[in-house]
């Protein structure tokens, strides 16, 4: 587990020695130019193993600590290297400039055009040298050895991090197409950078979730079902009516859930009758209608709170509600539909965080939030960090936030880590 990330010379001026926080949430405050964010670019372009990023950045050395006394360190001894040591581990990783397009050009199909910029020989398609390196870290993972990947600590958490600009999203991602096919005469099209609004495309992404979801439960039913007589005729334990009682509740309500959210149509099975004589048969029926729920379980779980969240702590004249056709969708209060766009940037800020925190993020993951505050109403502001702390425990996720609001921080100042205090406390020592 990460604990510290130590950093010296940012810019030629900071250092920062963080500690993370064990209840799972670590804010970063400080003026601007103090380099919260660049913090959190840190640890994603560490997470990403992006060297690229650490050989372009002012630093002279960063160092992570992890929970078992193990470190990992980046040091930058040239403008254009970095020196990476795990552990106790005598060979050093090392990204240069030279090293990370010697593995580019193993892949005969990109051609450099000029010093940051390589074409996609089979697509035509244009990129910068760091954009095409995240390209290929993630679409080849064979050349993570030439790129000095191999070697990365395996404590390392996943990093998902959620940028300032998170209303919209690139449909080319950082790509540039050429107007023009001769290579020395480039004519960047503007209009490749076309973006997306992200809240429609975050309610095509729950579409499809519950569309596989439903899919898979439907694939369980038929098999339980076209069992279900061989099983019931081979059954030989049975089951007490005190436990028939408690499972069967607990049915009811995941039953009554799926019905709220439009994922079932099935009405809540009235409470049958138990008799000593049937005990075999309620144990198959039940361990069967508990394994044709459990495909449910995680989604539901996720949706109880987004719609908790927005509906009963947020939206004051707007309702969401979850669908099978749309995903989510909002209304007024007087239950007159309303268009994704129709919502404002704090409610679509809102809806596009507590999406990205509940269904793309993975369990363990540190996340990275940007500005959380941009666009939020100050009473959403002071409710944020509550919001978290349900979400950590549901999703067991741990959260760096770089913000200059107090709002936000609330009465949760001991989460806090000042970077002007501790560039204050570094030079008074």
């Amino acid at each position: 587990m990460l604990t510290n990330i130590k950093i010296e010379k940012l810019f030629d001026i900071f250092d920062y020695d963080i500690e993370f926080k064990n209840e799972g949430i670590t804010i970063l405050t400080g003026p601007n130019g103090y380099g919260k964010t660049t913090v959190l670019k840190i640890l994603d372009a560490l997470a990403s193993k992006n060297g690229f990023f650490f050989i372009r950045l002012l630093f002279k050395k960063i160092t992570l600590r992890f929970s078992n006394g193990e470190q990992f360190t980046l040091e930058k001894k040239k403008d254009d290297e970095v020196t990476a040591i795990f552990a106790d581990k005598s060979k050093p990783l090392i990204w240069n400039s030279k090293s990370m397009r010697k593995a580019l050009k193993s892949l005969d199909f990109f051609r450099q055009i000029d010093e940051n910029t390589w074409i996609d020989r089979r697509t035509d398609d244009f990129y910068k040298t760091d954009a095409l390196l995240q390209k290929v870290i993630l679409e080849y993972p064979e050349l993570a050895g030439e790129l000095g990947t191999n070697e990365y600590p395996k404590q390392l958490p996943s990093i998902y991090f959620i940028r300032e600009q998170r209303l919209l999203r690139p449909v080319l991602d950082t790509r540039i197409r050429p107007r023009q096919r001769n290579l020395f005469e480039l004519q960047f099209d503007k209009e490749a950078g076309t973006f997306s609004n992200t809240i429609e495309e975050y309610a095509k992404e729950l579409r499809e979730n519950i569309k596989e979801t439903l899919a898979k439960s439907s694939q369980i039913n038929q098999e339980l079902d076209s069992s279900f007589p061989r099983r019931l005729f081979d059954q030989t334990q049975d089951i007490s009516e005190e436990e028939f009682k408690l499972r069967f509740d607990k049915v009811k309500q995941i039953q009554k859930s799926l019905n709220e959210f439009g994922l079932s149509d099935v009405k809540e099975d009235s409470h049958p009758t138990y008799k000593i004589t049937n005990a075999k048969a309620l144990c198959v029926y039940i361990e069967d209608t508990e394994k044709k729920l459990a495909v449910f379980s995680e989604l539901l779980g996720k949706l109880k709170t987004f719609t908790e969240i927005l509906n009963e702590r947020r939206f004051t004249f707007k309702r969401m509600d979850i669908s099978n056709d749309d995903g989510f969708k909002f209304s007024t209060d007087q239950g007159k539909p309303l268009q994704l766009s129709d919502l404002s940037s704090g409610e679509q800020q809102e809806v596009v965080m507590l999406y990205e925190l509940l269904f793309k993020v993975k369990t363990g993951t540190m996340v990275l939030i940007d500005e959380p505050e941009l666009s939020l109403h100050v009473v959403w502001q002071k409710q944020f960090l509550d919001d978290l702390f349900q979400i950590i425990k549901l999703k067991k996720i741990n959260i760096v936030i770089a913000t200059h609001s107090p709002q936000i921080i609330n009465n949760h100042w001991d989460l806090t880590i000042d970077l002007e205090e501790l560039r204050d406390a570094a030079i008074s020592r």
